[in-house]
This record gives structure tokens, C-alpha cells and sequence, in this order.
């Protein structure tokens, strides 16, 4: 009988793996298709190389680590030698901030009036019990004959106040008008102004003297321009209709900011004769943040001026003793 030859297969023959072959290469199908992967079999060797690579990656970041602190390190003595050097300025700063504070301490002025003089101006009177502001009423000492009288002991207190306040403005530097549109109040304001150099206002306060003083500023040096030119007969080539309407704008010019010549800026104060009188005056102030000095009746709100004169704002004798201290602290 004759003898079948049997073909053996190799990949069904498991005495024979196919990675007998070809050392390091496994064989898979997937989806139909023979895929190939190689296999590391020499373990040792590639775990030696993974050490070697480990230990210079380590060195590498050493070094890394050791630059950085490095520059920490430098960094950090800059910074504090930054600290030291602003330590030292701000203690220099300091010290010569003490020094002018010391320069520009505030002196207290001594009145050179006191409560007799004040009562025999008329000053503790003020208006029928009925006319009487509820917040007035902390000033009122007593009523006599319905009318309310002041107490002098406060009035002689805030007129100290506020002249201390006025004579350490001017000693700064700083500007202050002077209000007084009453009829009781125009020549002694306009006179005191005149005589220690101060802006005034006598005639009527100008509707946005202080909210419009960009427009307020230009005809003031339109006054002046037109004055000097006047004195210096410029207009001298001009006809005499021309000459004629200058001396009008003059005039116009002079009614409204006469008083106002020289001032280039805004005030830090205003000293207002009647607070009540001078509403548009003490609003226009109180909005651009100017401090309102004033004389406040017993009809009027005392909370409307930051430093209020509690005293009779209606008598020429009264008015004139308080402007004229006003004036001295000024002066003085």
C-alpha cells in the first residue's frame, strides 16, 4: 500500500513557532491582515541604556536646578539692596516731610475784638423769633422783645476760627474772594478788599464765576488788556464812535469782574457777608469744592457755610466790625 505524504503546516505546529524564524518578531492578523511586531528580548541591555539616559537627564537637571537657585539667589540680593535703597529714601522723605510740616505749621490768630466791641456793633441781634432757622437755634442765647439774640461766646469763638483759617490761606499762597452784594455791605467789603489786595465781589455775582471759569478768566483779561491799552493810547487811531463803544465794554467789563482783576485761578475760599443773600455764590463754591466762610443771620441755615460767623448780618456797624477783622488776619 502505498503511503499518503501529509504537508505539514507550520503556523498550525506549535513544537514550531513562527518566532523561531525570525528571533524578535511576533506575527498577528487583524482584520484579515498579517501585522508584524517586534519584541525586545534583550532586556538587560536596553534596561542598562534606559540607566545611562536616566543618569544624564538627572545631571542635566542638577545643573538646571543649581542655575536656577543661582538666579534666585541673585535676584533676591537685588531685590534687597531695591528695599534698602527705598528704605533710605522714603526715611529721607519722611524726615523732610516732618521738617516743612514744622515750617508750615499753623499759627493761631488772636483777635484784636472781643465780646464788648461785638455788642455795642449790634452784632447779638438777629431777626423776629418767628423768621428763625430750627438749626440757628444752637447759636441763639435768648429772645428779647421777640426779637432772638445771639451768644456772643460762640460768635467770638468762630470769628477766631475762621480768621485763623483766612490769615494761614494767604500765608500759603492761596487765593480768596471776598462777597458782599448787599447795599449794607458793598463799601466796606470793596474798601478792605482794596486795601489788603484781595479779589471782590460788590456789585452782583455773575452767574458762573466759579462753574464757568474758563469764560469768566477770558473777560477778565479783556478787561485788563483794554485798560492797559486805554492808559497806553492805543485806541487813539480809533474814531470816536469806536473809542465811545470801548469805553462802554469798559465800563460793563468793570461792573461785572472789576473786583476780580489778578486772580488767575480758582479760589480756595470765599468770606461771603450774607450766606442766605449769596445762594448762587455759596452752590457754584460748594460744587467745585471751595470752602464758604460767611456771616449767617438767625434766618439762615448755619450748615450752608463750612465756617459760619453766627451774627447780625443786616446791621453796617456789625458787618463792618467782623470784614474789618476779616481784612487784619489778612493783612497780618
Amino acid at each position: 500500500m502505498k503511503k499518503k505524504k501529509v504537508k505539514k503546516n507550520a503556523s498550525l505546529d506549535s513544537s514550531h513557532p513562527a518566532g523561531d524564524q525570525n528571533d524578535g518578531v511576533e506575527s498577528k492578523k487583524q482584520d484579515g491582515k498579517v501585522v508584524e511586531k517586534t519584541v525586545n528580548r534583550t532586556g538587560k541591555k536596553i534596561s542598562e541604556d534606559k540607566l545611562v539616559m536616566k543618569d544624564k537627564k538627572t545631571k542635566e537637571k542638577e545643573k538646571r536646578e543649581e542655575i536656577k537657585k543661582r538666579n534666585e539667589e541673585i535676584l533676591r540680593r537685588a531685590q534687597d539692596d531695591v528695599v534698602k535703597s527705598g528704605k533710605k529714601k522714603n526715611d529721607d522723605d519722611l524726615s523732610s516731610k516732618k521738617q516743612d510740616k514744622k515750617k508750615t505749621k499753623e499759627e493761631k490768630y488772636e483777635l484784636s475784638v472781643g465780646m464788648e466791641d461785638l455788642f455795642k456793633a449790634g452784632c447779638h441781634l438777629g431777626h423776629g423769633k418767628s423768621k428763625t432757622h430750627p438749626k440757628a437755634r444752637e447759636n441763639i442765647y435768648g429772645v428779647r422783645n421777640n426779637v432772638e439774640v445771639f451768644d456772643l461766646a460762640k460768635t467770638v469763638k468762630s470769628l477766631e476760627i475762621a480768621c485763623t483759617y483766612i490769615h494761614n490761606l494767604i500765608q500759603r499762597g492761596d487765593k480768596l474772594i471776598m462777597v458782599g452784594t448787599k447795599r449794607q455791605a458793598r463799601e466796606v467789603v470793596r474798601r478792605v478788599a482794596m486795601e489788603v489786595s484781595v479779589p471782590y465781589v460788590t456789585d452782583r455775582w455773575l452767574g458762573g464765576t466759579i462753574t464757568n471759569w474758563d469764560q469768566i478768566k477770558k473777560n477778565i483779561e479783556k478787561l485788563g488788556f483794554l485798560k492797559e491799552s486805554a492808559d497806553t493810547e492805543k485806541f487813539s487811531d480809533k474814531t470816536k464812535k469806536e473809542r465811545s463803544v470801548i469805553r462802554k465794554e469798559v465800563a460793563r467789563l468793570e461792573r461785572i469782574v472789576g473786583g476780580l482783576i489778578g486772580l488767575n485761578d480758582l479760589p480756595k475760599a470765599i468770606f461771603v457777608v450774607d450766606v442766605g443773600a449769596e445762594k448762587t455764590a455759596v452752590k457754584e463754591a460748594k460744587i467745585k469744592g471751595i470752602k464758604v466762610i460767611g456771616i449767617c443771620d438767625s434766618n439762615v441755615n448755619p450748615d450752608e457755610a463750612d465756617m459760619a460767623i453766627p451774627a447780625n448780618d443786616d446791621n453796617v456797624k456789625s458787618i463792618s466790625i467782623i470784614v474789618e477783622e476779616i481784612g487784619k488776619a489778612i493783612k497780618k
